[in-house]
């Protein structure tokens, strides 16, 4: 049985997983990880998604589209994709990238003797990592707390439910089982965070990817922008060549895919408070070469792991 698995949620009506998503999945099997796709709402796989997916080893599941990115990894657990695995990955496709490669961010948060962690902690309403990026270490995710928040009805929850119940609730049951959580970065460390708490992959983008931290862009960023930040057109400077990571990836999505109508738009202060944070943190950061990490206070870390 393998030791790591990551369970993946993709949302694909079309049955076709888009290329910087199928460049994601490589890169956690370069990691080592087994990788389940539960494809939501595909009532028939793409040839093309098929063939890519089993020339590197992706197990995908269709299912239909309920319950949002929970129920897809709760759909992977009852099929018992995890096995006896005992680090497990949880991941969703609502991010571009790795725009750094992620094998030294794996080696160096294993050695950091957290038992869960994330990219990104946020003290938004109550600590916690963001769930499209939650590793569980040394068989963390069995935690009874764990378990009961894990296989919750998730297909009968709104959105709203879905992030006091399951994402609010994985850290609350986190904290209950007694895990130690860590993160790349945490709203704890940063200038900004003392005073205020907001979604950093919105308000710090440019300073998380453009730095290697958190080598991550929200698709949602992009695509609807919204807080309508000024800035989200320098992407492209964030995305090095050698990376492996192709710009044009991006560019083809946010042409067919255009923005999301939004049920609850920013308001006139958000939009002022996200474009002041992003403004101040995304000054003079430049990307640091391949294999140096950054410490959680965004400061370049002495070691090189890769």
């Amino acid at each position: 049985m393998p030791e790591q698995v990551c369970l993946f949620a993709a949302y694909t009506p079309d049955g076709r997983l888009p290329p910087h998503t199928v460049y994601y999945l490589s890169e956690l099997t370069s990691c080592g990880f087994s990788v389940h796709v539960a494809l939501s709402g595909a009532e028939q796989i793409s040839d093309e998604t098929e063939q890519l997916c089993h020339d590197i080893g992706i197990i995908l599941w269709p299912r239909p589209n309920i319950g949002h990115d929970f129920a897809s990894w709760q759909h992977l657990l009852l099929n018992g994709c995890i096995g006896t695995a005992s680090r497990v990955l949880l991941a969703n496709d609502s991010v571009f990238g790795p725009l750094t490669p992620l094998k030294p961010i794996f080696r160096r948060m294993q050695s950091s003797g957290a038992d869960v962690w994330g990219m990104v902690q946020t003290r938004a309403i109550t600590p916690h990592l963001q769930s499209w990026f939650v590793c569980f270490e040394h068989n963390s995710i069995s935690t009874p707390p764990v378990q009961r928040t894990l296989h919750q009805n998730f297909t009968d929850m709104t959105r709203e439910e879905l992030i006091w119940h399951a994402e609010l609730g994985l850290a609350i049951a986190c904290r209950a089982g007694g895990l130690a959580t860590k993160a790349l970065w945490s709203d704890r460390k940063a200038r900004t965070g003392a005073f205020l708490a907001t979604n950093p992959m919105h308000s710090h983008w440019r300073q998380l990817a453009g730095t290697g931290t958190v080598p991550f862009i929200k698709t949602e960023l992009l695509r609807d922008n919204p807080f309508h930040l000024k800035t989200t057109s320098d992407w492209k400077q964030l995305v090095r060549p050698s990376s492996g990571f192709k710009p044009e990836w991006i560019d083809d999505y946010l042409r067919t895919n255009p923005p999301r109508i939004k049920t609850t738009p920013s308001n006139l202060k958000g939009r002022l408070l996200y474009n002041l944070i992003d403004q101040f943190t995304g000054r003079k950061k430049r990307a640091l070469p391949s294999g140096v990490l950054q410490q959680p206070d965004g400061q370049p870390s002495p070691q090189k792991l890769f």
